[in-house]
């Protein structure tokens, strides 16, 4: 056995043997998560207060949202990426097989073993299935469901300054067809800043930025959006981006527990209307990347997935963020229009993104389109004769896509797999 204190991100950690369960148990603590591994073979990581997070089974990945939603990811032989999400009763069965590993862990644990790491195991064996669904039902009382975030924001602490989309008419998004588009007063969001920091606790360190949501929260008209955001520093200790890297040392010391800036989501046919003289005001209240769906720069397409944007509104919009000093991340959507539009989707695609002031820091999305998730877009689809693209032939897109760019280095590329989402 051995215990020891190593480093700030690995605080305390003890392994011992647990015959029959394992020929050797390790359990790790770190400031923001506990991690229970039997044999390298299955891995459980649990929050500070004992709540699932993730596992690791029988080469499956496993990831539990707070609303109690659960997805798992594998890998085939060949090397294929599987994914999909578990119904109710097989989550049950993944919380119910967690939790009996933990106890067992827990009855194994040696007398003289590290008690921070005692505790963790023992907080954890406090989490059984009934447990974890009253958990979700007080997640439920402070939210609203959170229906997506981009993949960089998945640890964010989400706001939800507005519910809902205000334009929600997308053809291949059906997100939020189960409310209606509302911003939140001053008071309203109050209380969904009481009923958050309620809800969370202490696991707010888990958190490390603030996703301002819904759908579209920058949206709202600056009168009112500014006072929201003020009140949300208030609320929070967000860190600030105008110190001296020794003054933001000595900041960052004094706020163990804090968030880096906020994001959110926009649409290039309202955002383009703010003037680089309020998205600056918004930068200097903490908005430090804002997310556009562009998902093709061709227009005729956009017009089929009833996006009423157009690329001079995406270019003004950019353009505007990028000289007010706020980072973008733009998401394309891979296999839109299938293969009636997929040259025409490449080729003005890449041309648009290629007239984008980019900068260092900037995100370049890819994702796919999902038809399960797409609503009204298949049905439009198939009545116009459009033949989807196999995931194949989106992979292939997405290269035809990258050959023509020229983004500058800083500029990152990634993934976007909506199936993946849980919060």
């Amino acid at each position: 056995m051995s215990t020891q204190t190593v480093s700030p991100s690995l605080l305390h950690y003890v392994q011992y043997p647990a015959q029959p369960l394992a020929e050797r148990v390790w359990v790790g603590v770190k400031r923001h998560a506990v991690s229970l591994m039997l044999d390298e073979r299955e891995v459980y990581t649990f929050d500070p207060t004992g709540r699932l997070w993730m596992t690791y089974v029988d080469g499956v990945n496993y990831k539990r949202g707070l609303d109690g939603r659960m997805v798992c990811k594998w890998a085939t032989p060949d090397g294929a990426r599987r994914l999909r999400r578990l119904n109710s009763e097989e989550a049950d069965s993944i919380l119910r097989w967690t939790h009996q590993m933990a106890i067992q862990a827990l009855n194994l644990f040696p007398s003289d073993g590290d008690p921070v790491c005692r505790d963790a195991l023992e907080r954890a064996c406090q989490w059984d299935v009934e447990a974890h669904h009253r958990d979700a039902q007080r997640f439920l009382q402070a939210y609203k469901p959170v229906s997506i975030l981009p993949p960089d924001q998945y640890l964010a602490l989400v706001l939800q300054v507005t519910e809902g989309c205000h334009w929600n008419r997308c053809t291949f998004c059906d997100f939020y067809r189960d409310r209606r588009f509302a911003i939140k007063t001053p008071q309203q969001l109050r209380e969904h800043i009481a009923r958050v920091q309620e809800y969370f606790g202490d696991t707010l360190r888990l958190r490390n930025r603030i996703f301002l949501a819904d759908a579209n929260a920058l949206v709202a008209p600056q009168r009112m959006l500014v006072p929201l955001l003020e009140m949300i520093h208030e609320a929070f200790p967000i860190e600030p981006n105008d110190l001296s890297p020794s003054d933001l040392q000595q900041w960052r010391e004094q706020h163990p527990v804090r968030l880096r800036g906020m994001y959110s989501f926009v649409d290039a046919f309202t955002g383009y209307r703010k003037s680089v003289a309020e998205w600056r005001e918004l930068q200097q209240l903490g908005i430090r990347r804002v997310y556009i769906g562009v998902e093709t720069g061709c227009e005729e397409l956009l017009r089929f997935l009833r996006k009423p944007q157009t690329n001079a509104e995406v270019l003004q919009l950019v353009g505007a963020l990028k000289e007010a000093g706020i980072a973008v991340g733009v998401i394309i959507l891979l296999g839109a229009g299938g293969h009636s539009y997929t040259r025409q989707h490449a080729a003005e695609t890449s041309a648009l993104l290629n007239q984008m002031p980019w900068s260092a820091g900037d995100i370049l999305y890819f994702s796919e389109l999902i038809e399960p998730f797409a609503g009204e877009y298949t049905h439009l689809a198939q009545e116009a004769g459009i033949q989807p693209l196999s995931p194949e032939q989106m992979h292939e897109q997405r290269r035809e896509i990258e050959a023509l760019l020229r983004l500058p280095r800083g500029v990152q590329r990634a993934t976007y797999d909506i199936r993946e989402f849980v919060y």
